[in-house]
């Protein structure tokens, strides 16, 4: 069994716009380095985590490398843990992709991916990770999908479901090898 923890990024330049990011990759602002070096980083003082995996987006691995900046915690980018992909909706409104999203569950985003093909990637990253930390405490530090696709794979939840109810905070799971079966 892996104790897993789940961590937003910090607030990138297209999200203090109102943009749409997905694959995109944005760096995060100033504000967002600052919540990342403050508040994320007392949040998590006094976890102990034997490893963290961020989304390989600059935000993603920012967020991360700052969060547990001068912690002995190796940090690991992995593309499976990336955002759905908006296809031609990245870089417009974040309404404009929020109209669509449950649309976009089963039948991808136009020119994008959906967020079953999300759910696939990660199942393959969580496979992985159960096989090669059962044991340990894991930070992932990634989007909204990667906590839709943990509460649709470990929570069994339906995919519009999580879109829908939101975990709340601490995000924390259990990952057990037979529940991803």
């Amino acid at each position: 069994m892996i104790d897993l923890w789940l961590e937003f990024h910090a607030q990138t330049h297209h999200n203090a716009a109102g943009l749409a990011s997905g694959h995109y990759d944005v760096a995060l602002t100033d504000m967002g380095r600052a919540h990342a070096t403050t508040v994320l980083r007392a949040r998590y003082a006094g976890q102990s985590f034997d490893a963290a995996y961020a989304s390989d987006t600059q935000r993603a691995y920012d967020t991360a490398c700052l969060m547990f900046a001068g912690r002995d915690i190796p940090i690991f980018r992995d593309a499976r843990l990336r955002e759905c992909d908006y296809g031609a909706l990245e870089g417009r409104a974040r309404a404009d992709m929020e109209a669509m999203r449950l649309d976009a569950i089963d039948a991808p985003f136009p020119l994008g991916e959906s967020y079953m093909q999300v759910a696939a990637r990660m199942r393959s990253f969580l496979t992985q990770l159960a096989i090669e930390r059962d044991g340990q405490t894991i930070m992932l530090v990634g989007h909204a999908a990667t906590m839709y696709c943990l509460d649709h794979l470990l929570r069994s939840r339906s995919m519009r479901d999580a879109i829908l109810m939101q975990s709340e905070r601490p995000y924390r799971y259990r990952l057990e090898a037979n529940l991803l079966r």
